[in-house]
């Protein structure tokens, strides 16, 4: 059924009617009790009696959730609950443990702001080198070559990469973030094959530089989601346009050129312009096909089209797998992890949560933030599903099956973007 759908009930009950099976939601502050999260589904008589030792009047029992139903109110349950139990020793240990849980969700905040600040300041660098780079082509280029060794440098530096999900406010509808997103995303997989950094220079300038051609295609064909075959055939164009302008501006190297003139080739000879196949295809040009083809699907032109990273993947894998080099396109999946950031996930406990990172240490365990109607969402809590192993993820859910108030609390990302940032 869909996730916390608009029609799920939600009963009050009595602590006494608690058993193992029942999904329910503390009326209670996060601090004010030992459980990592305020709803979950009970798993043991254990949970059952530290509950019932809370004080609490009431628990919210949510039955669609549950695999169990509520047992019986007593008529003894009437009387005025028990106050508070004091903590036991156990229970004094989970609150601190919480609170260093606190701490390290607020540090992955951090993190991020952080990681953003440096999204921004490298969209800002792609900016400019794209408006000056025909007024000034030698002093563009060496701003995207130092663009691209920044990018390289930090990833070398950070042993335990991770790739972070940007806010909003940092992405919008122009051509910038969708070179740095592929610049990016290249970099991930040409740093998984152990390229040179020659290479992964290549690689990067051919990334960002791939859809200067767009530069002569007028806007009415670019912004039309819905080209007839002569509009496209103009729009496919591109990629001659481009190479032109790199050998025009005589700044750029044969082989970013051959990234520009090729990063819509496939690798069954269906691509264009010149139909190659396989291994006739450069090396830095399947990488860029493959991260090109895959923020395309997550940001199209029109969002309503815009599928969820794991449908990306789904998509690509399944329907497009012809196209791709199989071994680039596992390094691609395993760079952005089995749950890319931007994934809608619901968690074996029955909570609800948006994949903001992905740690390439252990790909099945993302850092997620939690839906918790009870928190407030700029202090909501980022689980990292690698330190918390009773928990993991059970399934990607789409947009459309999630409560309204639930999307908005967890907000995906009108725009998909991503950087990369140090766990320590």
């Amino acid at each position: 059924m869909p996730f916390s759908a608009p029609s799920e009930r939600v009963v009050e009950i009595d602590p006494s009617q608690l058993r193992p099976g029942l999904f329910i939601r503390l009326p209670s502050g996060w601090m004010n009790h030992p459980f990592l999260f305020n709803q979950f589904r009970i798993h043991s008589t254990d949970q059952v009696e530290v509950i019932q030792k809370l004080g609490l009047k009431t628990v919210q029992y949510l039955p669609e959730r549950s695999s169990t139903q509520a047992l019986p109110r007593a008529p003894e349950t009437a009387r005025p609950p028990p106050p508070p139990a004091a903590p036991s020793p156990a229970q004094q240990s989970a609150l601190e443990e919480k609170r260093q849980r606190a701490e390290r969700a607020a540090a992955q905040r951090q993190l991020i702001a952080k990681c953003e600040k440096r999204y921004q300041s490298a969209a800002q660098q792609i900016r400019d080198v794209m408006r000056n780079v025909f007024a000034a082509p030698s002093r563009s280029v060496v701003a995207a070559r130092e663009l691209v060794d920044s990018v390289m440098e930090s990833f070398a530096a950070e042993a335990g990469l991770i790739i972070h999900l940007m806010g909003d406010k940092v992405a919008d509808d122009n051509a910038y973030f969708h070179s740095l997103n592929v610049m990016i995303l290249s970099l991930l997989v040409g740093r998984s094959l152990g390229l040179s950094p020659d290479e992964l220079r290549t690689l990067g300038e051919g990334a960002l530089f791939h859809d200067i051609g767009k530069t002569r295609v007028p806007d009415a064909v670019l912004r039309n989601p819905q080209r007839n075959r002569h509009e496209e055939e103009f729009f496919r164009l591109h990629t001659l346009y481009g190479a032109d302008i790199g050998r025009e501006l005589q700044v750029l190297g044969p082989a970013v050129i051959e990234v520009i003139l090729s990063h819509h080739e496939t690798m069954d000879g269906k691509g264009y312009p010149n139909h190659l196949g396989g291994r006739q295809i450069s090396l830095a040009a399947r990488i860029v096909a493959i991260t090109n083809r895959y923020d395309n699907l997550c940001n199209p032109l029109r969002q309503d089209k815009a599928v969820t990273p794991a449908e990306a993947m789904t998509l690509m894998f399944k329907s497009e797998q012809a196209h791709w080099d199989p071994d680039l396109l596992q390094r691609f999946v395993r760079a952005l992890g089995v749950y890319p950031p931007g994934s809608l996930v619901q968690l074996s406990n029955g909570n609800l949560g948006l994949v903001v990172a992905v740690d390439h240490a252990d790909l099945l365990r993302p850092s997620v933030m939690i839906f918790d109607p009870a928190v407030p969402r700029n202090e909501a809590l980022i689980v990292d599903l690698a330190t918390e192993r009773d928990v993991k993820v059970d399934a990607v859910v789409r947009p459309t099956e999630v409560d309204p108030a639930a999307l908005a609390y967890l907000a995906p990302r009108r725009r998909l973007s991503y950087f990369h940032g140090n766990p320590t």
